[in-house]
């Protein structure tokens, strides 16, 4: 029997002349107003984590949280004994014991999930999908998780300072262009004749037979009004964004006339939901003074919906398209450095000593693949399971990051039972999946994270990926030496790899004295082209290349390392017909001689 869920809030308390205030972080505020808005469910314990909040933050009203504030449910972040506030940036969602949600989006989607309330679970949106993918593959969850606090987030920190708003968030004018844009939804045809045959009733007309509005009726001609953020239905995505608008014009009042779209949908959801704007009224303390009355300056934004299938957002453009000229001249930049490209390191993690009848003899019935292609997953498995085996100590942490439905983890839970393994993923129903898998086999040394990679700032002695995708192994890398942990990690999707704030490329000083990130990107291009020699889309002379530049990239990823205190061995996971992508880094901290 599992206790009751947790959710886990960011405050701040400052005692000034007598004075108690109280202050949350931008997305712990979001959770916190999304458990009122839910009515304070009664199977969640709402829990506050003190801490010092880095950058924006927002003052309660410390009356609307008296009776909530006690003592018990108040923790401190470095002294808590769940080790997942520790871990992960708040706000945090905690239920049936080993699993931990982090991410605004995904807690406020957890929140709504736990309800029994049908009327409340339509705020998911069609098929549950409102926000469910992650802001790293979804532009519209990005620009409510991200796009949105940052920019709260910057208009606090100005106001707080004392310094004047020159412009308003770029964010407001994004969202007023994407109202402007023609709704775009699952079945928007069948939609629209619904609409308007709703329509004909309320006008009190009466027609027979169905109302004619075929595909060849342009989208943007169909009668349905962008009502809401995503179209005709009220969504956790409205209650979100409504509460970061309102707050923003809170601090630009003189503004609002300039956005009528978004002014529009400010009072449509008043009209349709008046408990939001009580809420923000309950749970917010403005500060009047604190506001501009001046006309800020609109900043450019492009003419573009935030809908992730808006076909104007692909730029043929803006995509690499790699001439060989272009590949030359970056592999003769790279001779300058004088380095050998190689994987041919010897590997010593092959050995196959699993029994794989006992770990997963249902996922072989189900999964419905060839039983080559389950061999070659195997492979895979136990050469980059022994590399961590290999460095592994009883008691430490290992992070399986990008663990999917949770193979490798699962693996190493049963081969380490003294070491603590954290399965973290971004997709709830591939983490799910391994939930379930882990419960079969009786595990106990298991903790599920829910969560983006960026969203984890804890401890852990080793970190592991197994084909996580471009940027992602980047991003597990620099995990590991913010820990200075142990890593192994296998590539993939080379192709794939886009520079971030904090993953610059290339990444290693060296490689960065001879080539430019053009160059880079069209290396990390070609190594995609490293088909299996002996295939069928096999071209001996593109693949060898491609081999070639699999080994430069990660070459640099194997000198980045070693500059931070690493020792790196670059070398194939065997027998390397188990994968195109079958390069695997291994590295621990250099032993001072």
């Amino acid at each position: 029997m599992f206790a009751m869920d947790q959710l886990y809030i960011e405050i701040e308390i400052k005692t000034r002349n007598d004075n108690t205030e109280i202050y949350s972080n931008v997305q712990s505020f979001i959770a916190l107003y999304m458990y009122r808005y839910l009515h304070s469910p009664s199977n969640i314990k709402l829990n506050f984590v003190r801490t010092t909040i880095q950058g924006g933050k927002l003052r309660l009203r410390s009356e609307s949280l008296r009776r909530e504030l006690t003592e018990e449910k108040i923790h401190r972040k470095e002294a808590t004994s769940v080790e997942a506030i520790r871990d992960l940036k708040l706000p945090i969602y905690a239920k049936e014991g080993n699993t931990y949600i982090a991410g605004m989006c995904a807690v406020c989607r957890e929140l709504v999930e736990r309800q029994e309330c049908p009327e409340r679970r339509k705020l998911l949106g069609f098929k549950g999908a409102c926000l469910l993918a992650p802001a790293e593959a979804s532009i519209w969850t990005r620009f409510c998780e991200v796009d949105m606090v940052d920019a709260i987030s910057c208009l606090l920190c100005t106001l707080d300072s004392g310094k004047i708003v020159e412009e308003m968030p770029k964010v407001v004018p994004r969202f007023e262009r994407h109202m402007n844009e023609p709704v775009r939804m699952h079945n928007i045809y069948k939609t629209a004749r619904e609409q308007v045959q709703q329509q004909n009733k309320c006008d009190g007309l009466k027609k027979k037979g169905k109302i004619i509005l075929d595909c060849s009726v342009p989208k943007e001609l169909l009668p349905i009004e962008h009502r809401f953020a995503e179209g005709i239905t009220f969504t956790i995505a409205d209650i979100i964004l409504y509460t970061f608008m309102r707050l923003i014009f809170r601090h630009c009042e003189y503004m609002l006339v300039h956005f009528p779209l978004i002014n529009t949908w400010l009072s449509e959801i008043d009209a349709f939901e008046q408990s939001c704007g009580q809420i923000l009224n309950e749970l917010y303390f403005h500060e009047s003074a604190n506001q501009s009355t001046s006309l800020l300056k609109i900043p450019d934004c492009e003419a573009a919906s935030l809908y992730k299938s808006d076909p104007k957002r692909y730029k043929p453009r803006n995509r690499i398209f790699t001439e060989q000229s272009e590949v030359d001249a970056a592999l003769n930049k790279l001779e300058r450095l004088k380095l050998q490209f190689s994987s041919d390191t010897a590997n010593t993690y092959d050995k196959n000593h699993i029994d794989w009848d006992v770990i997963e003899p249902e996922h072989e019935k189900s999964s419905a693949l060839p039983r080559e292609r389950i061999i070659r997953k195997r492979q895979q498995l136990q050469n980059v399971a022994n590399a961590v085996i290999s460095l592994a100590k009883p008691g430490e942490r290992i992070v399986d990051f990008c663990s999917g439905t949770g193979h490798l983890g699962i693996l190493l839970a049963l081969e380490l039972p003294k070491c603590v393994i954290i399965l973290m993923e971004n997709k709830a129903i591939s983490l799910e999946r391994a939930k379930q898998r882990a419960t079969e086999l009786g595990l106990k040394n298991c903790r599920f994270y829910q969560c983006n990679i960026d969203y984890f700032e804890g401890y852990f002695d080793v970190g592991t990926s197994l084909h996580a995708c471009g940027t992602a192994t980047d991003i597990v890398l620099q995990q590991c030496h913010r820990s200075r942990a142990k890593f192994v990690c296998c590539p993939c999707c080379y192709g794939s790899l886009q520079p971030m704030p904090h993953i610059p490329y290339p990444l290693s000083q060296r490689f960065r004295t001879v080539l430019s990130e053009k160059d880079y990107l069209y290396i990390a291009h070609t190594a995609d082209q490293a088909h299996e020699l002996g295939t069928l889309n096999c071209r001996p002379e593109t693949t060898r290349q491609g081999q070639l530049c699999m080994d430069i990239v990660d070459t640099d990823r194997k000198l980045q390392a070693e500059e931070v205190g690493y020792d790196v061995i670059l070398t194939r996971l065997k027998p390397e017909q188990c994968t195109p992508k079958n390069r695997l880094l291994v590295g621990c901290i250099a032993i001072a001689s």
